[in-house]
Order: structure tokens, then sequence, then C-alpha cells
């Protein structure tokens, strides 16, 4: 009986009136931790209750009809009161459910967009002892081993998002940051963010996993499989950009693999999908957006423009985010070549480039373009005699115009590559610090042959391989008031993670910030 009453419990996203059926039979995970939902009917959402000293936290809002009902059924079940609501999204209907639970004196915790959502629709009728509760990126209710974290991912998945981690249970409800089995809906997100916060989740020591939507609860391979299928949409769309490929053959190109899937062919992305994630990857939205750098951040910050035909964004991303993170910069990626521009320098101390000058809107089989214009070049020594700085990074010195201001600042030129292949790389000046713990390393890369301005660059490192060819493999020179490193590997996967090359990516953003010595 108690577990029939208990199915009238919260659902997230559900704004009609819950009747006690059968189908919708409260699951318990672990001691006093309980999960509810997958109904069609009610918009395939999931919801739950978690059991926390005398309380008891509703993860979701039930519909306000039900709300009753589902408060007193939750008390009945595991015998405590509820005293706090967390919301982890604002949907259609949750306003209502907010007021209801507001005017009974019930704490509703909710993120920095979903208050702001919630206080504009409920105006007026907000009571004035009302408990709405803001939490900003981390909050934590109770204490000790048995405490809830409530962490905060306001425009991921969209507005206002968030997750409930249940310590002691390892228990994650994941709200909208996870689908299992309907379409994850694009049109609210910012995907470069959504992946971040799964990234973040799957940090966490979670043994279960409820998703917001769709068949639940899971184990953590729930949270991997959403990433994973939105790194393969994001990664072809972006792909599709850096040969600034028109939007409709984009859209008419995407296809997800069905093991990135879930539920075929309910979850098949779609052209509109395309078109979000194009937005959100090409100018006015790219390189800040939605996503500018947070004023209280104190880490410097970077901008990487990266990916062409002959290298995957994607990869580019996840290797240079690892050298970012551990030296502590702030960085953001950007896939379209028009986002470079005198503006989206101004808010960064150092420019990153590992692309080169071609773009192919007329597709692979036409002639490339070189597509750095005037303007731009100006805005990158501009931006470096002024006090910035410039990491180019492996083919950076490959097809831009020829004698000009770009190629004179980097002080070098292309001169092709080798073939992938295993080759040596060795320093020249240990002293330098950029090359300060780095042993001589091999590697499994293209060996670019640049040619440097000897009388304009240092060069602190060369690279040698089993036919004998040697070539620079670094160099630095300074420019005005700011810095230039070029440094030659970057071509694989493998070449991107390697360890000694992960301490030059280092070295060399912090000897761009001036940290570090000369």
């Amino acid at each position: 009986m108690l577990r029939a009453l208990a199915c009238l419990a919260v659902l997230v996203s559900a704004p009609l009136a819950l009747a006690a059926e059968p189908a919708l039979r409260p699951q318990e995970l672990a001691p006093g931790v309980f999960a509810l939902g997958f109904s069609d009917r009610l918009g395939s959402a999931n919801a739950g209750w978690i059991a926390l000293g005398d309380q008891v936290i509703l993860v979701g809002a039930p519909g306000e009809e039900a709300l009753g009902r589902s408060l007193a059924a939750v008390e009945v079940t595991v015998g405590k009161p509820v005293r706090t609501v967390v919301l982890t999204h604002v949907r259609e209907g949750e306003a209502a459910a907010a007021r209801a639970l507001l005017r009974r004196g019930i704490e509703v915790v909710v993120q920095r967009e979903a208050a702001k959502a919630l206080r504009a629709s409920l105006g007026a009728d907000l009571p004035p002892a009302a408990k709405l509760r803001e939490a900003g990126d981390r909050l934590v209710l109770g204490d000790g081993g048995d405490a809830v974290d409530v962490l905060g991912w306001d425009l991921a998945a969209g507005p206002g998002n968030a997750a409930v981690f249940a310590r002691r249970t390892q228990v994650l409800f994941a709200g909208e940051l996870c689908v299992s089995g309907p379409k994850a809906r694009l049109d609210r997100a910012h995907v470069g963010l959504w992946i971040e916060a799964l990234a973040a989740l799957q940090k966490l020591p979670a043994k279960r996993v409820v998703p917001g939507f769709g068949t639940a609860p899971r184990g953590v391979d729930a949270l991997e499989r959403q990433e994973r299928f939105l790194r393969e949409l994001r990664r072809q769309v972006a792909y599709g950009i850096v040969l600034e490929t028109p939007l409709a053959q984009v859209q008419a190109r995407v296809f997800v693999p069905p093991e990135h899937l879930v539920w075929m062919p309910y979850d098949n992305p779609t052209p509109e999908d395309a078109a979000i994630l194009y937005r959100e990857l090409t100018i006015p939205e790219a390189p800040y957006g939605r996503r500018p750098f947070a004023e209280g951040d104190p880490r410097p910050r970077a901008l990487a423009l990266i990916g062409d035909r002959y290298h995957d964004p994607e990869h580019l991303e996840a290797g240079l985010s690892r050298a970012f993170e551990a030296a502590g910069v702030a960085a953001r990626f950007t896939v379209d070549v028009r986002a470079l521009s005198a503006e989206s320098l101004k808010p960064v101390r150092v420019l990153v480039i590992l692309r080169d000058g071609m773009t192919w809107p007329e597709g692979p089989e036409k002639p490339y373009r070189v597509w750095m214009a005037p303007e731009q070049e100006r805005a990158v020594v501009d931006f470096v005699e002024s006090g910035g700085a410039l990491l180019a990074l492996h083919n950076s010195t490959g097809l831009y115009p020829e004698g000009g201001p770009y190629l004179k600042l980097l002080g070098g030129t292309y001169n092709g590559h080798g073939p992938l292949e295993r080759f040596r790389v060795r320093v020249l000046d240990a002293a330098h610090p950029i090359v300060r713990g780095v042993a001589e390393y091999e590697i499994a890369d293209e060996q670019h042959t640049p040619v440097p301005d000897l009388a304009r660059v240092h060069v602190i490192l060369e690279s040698r391989s089993e036919e004998g060819v040697v070539a620079p493999a670094g160099w630095v020179r300074e420019a005005g008031r700011g810095r230039v490193c070029y440094l030659a590997n970057g071509h694989t996967r493998e070449a991107l993670v390697h360890p000694e090359y992960q301490r030059l990516l280092q070295n060399a953003l912090r000897w761009c910030l001036g940290v570090g010595g000369r």
C-alpha cells in the first residue's frame, strides 16, 4: 500500500496530476533513496527523493494538482516530512508547482537562471515569506558523509541546470544533463558547457545515475554515453565549419553512428540540432557568446583557434585543454576563422593557433582559399606588440599570406613535412624556460620542416628523423612588448598528449604569460 501511495511523488517537468498507476512504482536504489518515473504520458520524466537526517529532499517538482497527495505519500513512505525541493531544471509547468510549494513553507532550491525564470513568472504572487533559495555552482545540504551536493550548471542542457548527488549512497540525480532514451533537447542548451558538465559529473564516485528523462536508473555509463553522443555531433558540425561548409550541407551530412544512440530512431539528431550547434560554434556566438569568461576567475585567459581539413578540431581541443588546465589558464576554443579579430583578442592574454591558412568553401575537391584577411593579420600583430602573446603550433606556419605581417611576426615560414612516422626531438637550449625539465623524446607525428628567420628568432628545439632529416622543432622571439613561440609537433592524438610535449605546451603558455623567466 505504501509503495502504491508513493508512486504519487514528484515528477520533473510533469504538470499533470498523478494517479496511482502500477507502471509508476518507486524504485528504492539505496536505503532512503528512491527513483520514480518514465511514462510517455508524463513526458518520460524521472524524479526521486532522498531521506536526509530529519527531513526528505525531493528532486523535482510535482504537478500542482498532485502536490498534497505526493508530499503525504513521501512522508508516509519514509516517515519524515519534505522540507526542501531541488529543481534540477525548469521546463513548462513547474512554476505553478513551485508557487504551491513556496506557499506551504517548503524551501525550493534552484539555480540562478531557474530563479530568474521563477521570479519572473510568479511576480506579485510570490509570498513574502517564500523560501526560494538560489544556489550557486555548489550547495551542500546536510553535513558530513550523509550530505547531499547540489551541483549547478546553469546554461548547459538548459537554463537552471543542476545535478543532485547523495554522498552516502552514491546516487546521482542528473536532471536534464542526462537523457537516456528520448531525444535530448538542444534548443535550450549550450552543448560545449553540457559536455563539460558531463565530464565533471563522471569524476564523482557515483554508482547509480537517475537520468532526468528516459529509462531509469542506470549505471554511470549513462553519463559517458550522453557525453559521447554530444561530442560526436559537435565534432561533425565543427569539422564542417573549419572547411567553411554551408549550413545546409553540414545538416545533410551529419550522421551519428548507432553506438552513440540509445533508442533509435527516437534519439537520432535532426537538421535543427545541427543548426543549433552551427550557430553556437560560429560568429556572433563564437568565440564567447553565452560563454564569457567569469569575472571572478583570476586565471589568465587564452583564445585558441583550431582545426582544418587535415586536423579534426575535437582531438585538438582535447589535447590542448589538458595543457591549459595544467598551466592554470582559462581558455576558449573557436573553429570559425571569422572569430579572430581585434575585438575577440581584447579579453585574452594569449592567442593559440593550431590550423593552417586554408579553407575549402566549395568542397575538398575544389581549390582552397587563404582565409586570413589583412585586418586579421594586423589584429594579431597589434595584439602581440601591445603585450599579448602568440603560441603557434604545428601547421600554423602553413599557407598564410606570403610575406604578410602574420608570418613576419611568427618569424618563419612553412616548408612541408614528412610522412607520419616516429622521430626524435631534442633540446638545443636547456636553459630556456620553455624546455626546462623536458628530456629528449621520441614521437609519432609529421616532421614539419619550417624555415625560421634566424636573425629574428631563437631556435630551442630540433627534430631528427631516421633518414637523417634535421629541422627546427621550436623557436621563440619577442615582438614589441609581447612574445611569440612556435612548436612544431601536434598532428596526432598521440603527439598532443605525449608527456614531454604536454610539458612543452605548459611551459610555453607560462613563458608567453611572462611567468618563469626570460
